[in-house]
């Protein structure tokens, strides 16, 4: 009989440490259709170009935190319901599964190092083997605040301790979010993180390596026209311009200026 033990954050961070070194990412071209081909090829360790661009989950984790800002979560969850929402007809633009995990919301008391680690092993299991890409955001109350709080205490600091961050300025949202990253590149899959708590994830990444992770890309690192501020709404419309721009460049034909006769 087997004694299954509760994951422990400290041995999940570790992981940091393992992640492999893809080398440095040099485009050969400027042009943006073969530059979005270049970067999978670079950074997709299991993509199949023959079975096109295929982005498997777009994941939204739902918390909560201590601070009134007006998000109703409940009526967010409640619209991505309905086949009508914006949301769910953006995923079924990208031809994706839309999913919400809820990480006790409700509760806005802060969350302790087991906690912390169940909520990231969580995350860590969304990233499937079949996984081309991934996108990923949290949302709930107060998420976006107190997202950009632990921003503000991540720099400058000389000794840094990823751990006692976590418990320090981190909720079960970032846990989540840090674990499918690290699963995500541990695998290496591109994965697109959105918002505030996306930066964050990368910005804990890169502080704590001492090196960058080109396969993450953070919604506000990208001039995205989207003006909407529905959770979940930049990633996937990031995500649609990827495949459009894919989906361009395997058009041998597409954009040809053809000469008057």
């Amino acid at each position: 009989m087997t004694t299954q033990t509760n994951p422990e954050l400290k041995d999940i961070l570790n992981l940091v440490d393992e992640l492999p070194i893809t080398a440095e990412f040099q485009p050969q071209s400027t042009d943006t259709l073969a530059f979005i081909n270049e970067w999978l090829s670079h950074y997709s360790k299991i993509y199949d170009f023959s079975r096109g661009f295929n982005v498997n989950r777009c994941a939204l984790y739902w918390a909560g935190y201590d601070e009134t800002d007006g998000f109703d979560g409940q009526a967010f969850v409640d619209s991505c319901q309905d086949s009508r929402g914006s949301l769910r007809e953006l995923a079924q633009i990208l031809d994706t599964d839309l999913q919400i995990f809820e990480l006790d919301p409700h509760s806005h008391t802060k969350a302790d190092s087991k906690s912390l680690a169940m909520a990231a092993s969580y995350g860590m299991m969304g990233i499937e083997e079949s996984t081309q890409m991934f996108t990923a955001c949290s949302f709930g109350q107060g998420v976006d605040a107190a997202s950009k709080t632990a921003l503000t205490h991540l720099y400058p600091a000389d000794k840094f301790d990823l751990h006692e961050f976590m418990v320090e300025y981190c909720g079960l949202d970032h846990a989540a979010l840090l674990g499918c990253t690290i699963a995500a590149s541990m695998k290496g899959i591109p994965i697109i993180l959105e918002g505030a708590s996306g930066e964050l994830i990368k910005a804990l990444l890169e502080k704590t390596s001492g090196r960058d992770f080109g396969n993450i890309i953070t919604t506000n690192d990208l001039n995205n026209p989207s003006f909407n501020q529905t959770p979940g709404h930049t990633m996937i419309t990031t995500a649609i311009m990827l495949k459009t721009l894919y989906a361009g460049s395997t058009k041998s034909t597409c954009g040809k200026v053809k000469a008057a006769a």
